[in-house]
């Protein structure tokens, strides 16, 4: 065996791998727009729904900003989490229309 790499045609190869590499570049940035969205959307969504769920469990045995900070910490995590899963879940089938074209080309 040989450690050479044999290139048939250097100048397509590059400008194939320049093309290929500017579109996984966008799609990337649309990746990460969407993963800021899907925060935006999440974590006041998660602040609301944790607030009422720890109002509903501990309101009557502790003081109101007890469970409200809680709910508040507990929100901003979910939300984060949740919004960066939407918005990697959201993105994801133009991360595989990249590598497949790249695979065809």
């Amino acid at each position: 065996m040989t450690s050479e790499l044999a290139v048939a045609d250097r100048e397509r190869s590059l400008g194939t791998f320049a093309a290929s590499l500017e579109a996984e570049l966008s799609v990337e940035r649309d990746l990460m727009r969407a993963v800021w969205r899907g925060i935006i959307v999440a974590v006041p969504l998660g602040i609301v729904f944790f607030i009422g769920l720890l109002a509903l469990a501990i309101s009557d045995k502790s003081a109101w900003y007890v469970w409200a900070g809680l709910g508040v910490g507990a929100g901003m995590l979910g939300g984060t989490l949740f919004g960066v899963l939407a918005g990697v879940t959201l993105t994801a089938h133009k991360l595989d229309r990249v590598d497949q074209h790249v695979e065809h080309v």
